[in-house]
């Protein structure tokens, strides 16, 4: 826009400047202020509200503050060379019976990790628990099993152990699939969430084993009060109860290439003496071997 030059009021040399004259320039002045102000307000309003997203913020991008903040922050990092990367995987070995077959972990870090075996302990062992506790499809020989945190649900307090205080199994539902990846909608029935998360948990293409469908389940809390019944998302959260939903484990840390007793017995009630070893096979693949099956949980760090 042209700037005006223009004087507000012209006088001519030597002519005398009288006070009314004088008063009505900074009138004058005052004006064309106060609407060059109204102007400037305006177009930053207008700027203001228009849905813009700066290039850079902090001369950074935002992937780059994403990687910085990967980098300092995230317990699972992209770093370079894979330093300081925790990998969890789920394998079943017991195929066949008499000689399970190796489980194999491309894990692709490009050095040798430290790895950490754990044994998934069955949770409920008595046919009467089972069949009080468990829906009727989950098996009592179950490594996973959802519920309800709370009293509602009785299996909550054999999913419990006792010290200063209270510690219920295994980790919240929504911790769960987020680690997994998954984001379930305020709408999403809870049917469809709890398919997802066994689908995602034991995908073969994440390298976690597609378990047996005896290994996993929910109780019989779960069964009568939330499934079959449209329960979604959002109503679960607004009536407490998704907070508190868990999905119970007991992985018990096992000795690597030395025999040790696991939970089977044999026909005369004996326990089983089993062993698990650990090979690398290379900077990016592990072999875990086992004499007889188990169920295990896999972690390696680097």
């Amino acid at each position: 826009m042209p700037f005006n030059f223009d004087p507000f009021d012209f006088f001519k040399a030597g002519e005398l400047i009288v006070a009314e004259r004088l008063n009505n320039v900074q009138i004058e002045i005052k004006k064309y202020v106060n609407v060059e102000v109204g102007n400037v307000k305006k177009a930053l309003d207008d700027y203001k509200a228009k849905p813009i997203d700066a290039n850079k913020f902090g001369g950074k991008t935002p992937e780059e503050w994403t990687k910085l903040n990967d980098e300092r922050y995230v317990q699972r990092s992209e770093l370079k060379g894979g330093w300081g990367e925790y990998r969890r995987y789920f394998k079943q070995l017991n195929r066949p019976t008499t000689d399970p077959d190796p489980a194999l972990v491309e894990h692709n870090l490009r050095r040798y990790p430290v790895v950490s075996l754990f044994e998934l302990m069955q949770l409920i062992t008595t046919d009467e628990d089972a069949k009080r506790l468990l829906s009727d499809d989950t098996s009592k020989d179950a490594r996973f099993v959802v519920y309800y945190a709370g009293r509602r649900d009785p299996i909550a307090e054999k999913f419990m152990t006792r010290s200063a205080d209270a510690t219920f199994w295994g980790d919240t539902i929504e911790l769960i699939l987020e680690q997994f990846g998954l984001t379930p909608t305020s709408t999403q029935m809870f049917d469809d969430v709890l398919n997802d998360l066994w689908g995602k948990m034991f995908d073969p293409g994440l390298d976690q084993d597609n378990f047996r469908r005896d290994a996993y389940g929910h109780s019989r809390y779960i069964q009568t009060e939330l499934l079959g019944r449209g329960r979604t998302v959002q109503e679960l959260k607004a009536g407490g109860v998704w907070e508190d939903l868990r999905v119970a484990i007991r992985p018990q840390m096992i000795p690597t290439s030395i025999d040790f007793s696991s939970s089977a017995v044999d026909a005369n009630g004996v326990r089983v003496t089993n062993r698990v070893d650990v090979f690398h096979l290379s900077q990016n693949v592990v072999d875990v071997k086992a004499v007889k099956p188990i169920d295990l949980m896999v972690l390696l760090r680097t």
